[in-house]
């Protein structure tokens, strides 16, 4: 029988549903507290623009940013909401998106939709109690469910046998799944959130749904009711959920049920902040509720466009962090940002010069394909070319054609193959007369046109970043 569940959770994993573009997240989760981790999780967030979307409309909800303090930039968001907590939103939101793309649909979408009525019960039952992070329990619950999500999308034929036990033979969910599979699908939720690193709290509400600590109770309570309510509340397993979650806030059960019925519409507020606007319509809305919450997606460009209000935000973003006096990752990891994000820039690197300045080595990148082009981006500086004639002169070039003319005879064919770009932006960072690294960027992936508007967007964050380069050393 383990067998076949550790067969399930390979085969979901790395064939059906694959997070796998997601796991340098999970990978540095052992190294959650290292400056690198950090920068890695912004540069996979960002290589997502609906991602990226979302993890901030996310942020500044009032939900996770009650101060109502301005998050523009991811890199603002990891600092401000926390490493932990944006690293388990992005791989919750990943998954969902995986989910809501398979083939099994309107099961699927329903029970997503417990999973967020949970959920969103689930938080305020925690925030009720005080709970120092509801967000952690929110998320635990919100994955509840996600074995039989995730086993519906592979196989909805033996889900369809499962369903049969319980609809006509009377079974336990549980026993039919034991059943037909070997295993449960809570266990299955377990194996794929631990193979995932996701969530230690959801594997105790799984494995101890009767231990008696506050938020283990929020979890399991919130996933009865939102299990219990189909559609309608007055049905006997509905009733006694409320009666539960009344003890539990120890408070009488008319204001319980007010309270309950006003919270979905807040799940389907949360549905639409994650993207899954598609499962509101099987939420138990209040009757006369169901258009209160816009069901249209936003639309979102693959390729980030120019916006000077997101340069400036993400500027001011740049002025807040040296307050605190940041590492000098931490200034790059917004200036990349705000690169991409802000001038509309498709791939952008930071490449560092080794310690005897013979060496180019791309450290970060943002954009399509950003960590081959980080390895890629490896150049000696001992012989004339490009990269040493930009830190000779100093100032930023645009190379607008790197197969033909002036520019082209610095360019080597090793350069050449590595960018594989035949225009590009090059801005040398210089603190004090020592050139410690350079910012590249094109628009590669897309093949959009540069413009001397774009060139002088790069060139202005370049000149912010020595600014703040400098800020910080002599700081310290």
């Amino acid at each position: 029988m383990a067998k076949d569940l550790k067969y399930w959770i390979k085969h979901i994993s790395e064939h059906e549903i694959p997070i796998f573009k997601y796991t340098a997240l999970a990978i540095a989760d052992g190294v959650r507290d290292d400056e690198i981790s950090s920068a890695q999780l912004a540069q996979i967030i960002l290589r997502d623009t609906s991602l990226t979307a979302r993890i901030l409309r996310i942020s500044n909800s009032v939900i996770y940013n009650p101060s109502g303090t301005s998050i523009n930039t991811v890199s603002r968001a990891i600092v401000y909401i926390g490493f932990n907590l944006i690293r388990d939103l992005s791989l919750s939101l990943a998954v969902i998106d995986a989910i809501l793309k398979s083939r099994s649909r309107k099961h699927v979408l329903k029970l997503m939709a417990r999973s967020f009525h949970g959920a969103t019960l689930a938080r305020m039952l925690a925030e009720k109690r005080g709970d120092d992070a509801p967000e952690e329990v929110f998320i635990a619950a919100l994955l509840y469910h996600l074995g039989a999500m995730a086993f519906w999308c592979v196989d909805e034929e033996r889900g369809l046998q499962i369903q049969s036990l319980i609809d006509k033979h009377g079974f336990k969910p549980a026993m039919a799944e034991k059943e037909m599979l070997g295993f449960t699908f809570d266990q299955l939720t377990v194996g794929l959130t631990h193979d995932w690193h996701l969530c230690d709290l959801l594997h105790s509400a799984i494995n101890n749904p009767g231990l008696k600590t506050p938020r283990i109770q929020d979890i399991v309570l919130s996933k009865n009711l939102a299990d219990s309510i189909k559609p309608q509340w007055n049905n006997p397993e509905g009733i006694q959920a409320v009666k539960q979650i009344a003890r539990h806030l120890k408070q009488d059960e008319g204001k319980t049920l007010n309270l309950l019925r006003n919270n979905v519409l807040e799940a389907a507020e949360f549905a639409q902040q994650y993207g899954a606007v598609e499962i509101i319509p099987y939420l138990p809305l209040p009757n006369g509720e169901a258009d209160v919450v816009s069901a249209e997606p936003q639309s979102i460009e693959k390729y980030p466009l120019p916006d000077p209000v997101q340069q400036l935000n993400i500027l001011q973003d740049l002025t807040s962090t040296l307050e605190s006096r940041p590492s000098a990752n931490t200034i790059l990891e917004l200036i990349l940002e705000g690169l991409h994000r802000g001038v509309g820039l498709d791939r952008v690197l930071f490449a560092l010069l080794s310690p005897d300045k013979t060496m180019l080595n791309g450290k970060f990148a943002i954009g399509e394909g950003n960590e081959s082009f980080i390895r890629r981006f490896h150049f000696s500086l001992q012989q004339a070319n490009l990269f040493r004639e930009v830190f000779r002169s100093t100032q930023a070039q645009w190379i607008r054609n790197s197969q033909d003319g002036e520019q082209a005879a610095q360019i080597s064919d090793e350069i050449r193959i590595a960018l594989a770009s035949e225009s590009f932006f090059i801005f040398p960072i210089i603190i004090r007369q020592t050139p410690i690294g350079l910012f590249y960027a094109d628009r590669q992936p897309s093949q959009r046109p540069l413009s001397a508007e774009i060139f002088s967007g790069f060139r202005h964050f370049g000149q912010q970043a020595c600014l703040a380069i400098e800020h910080i050393s002599q700081a310290k």
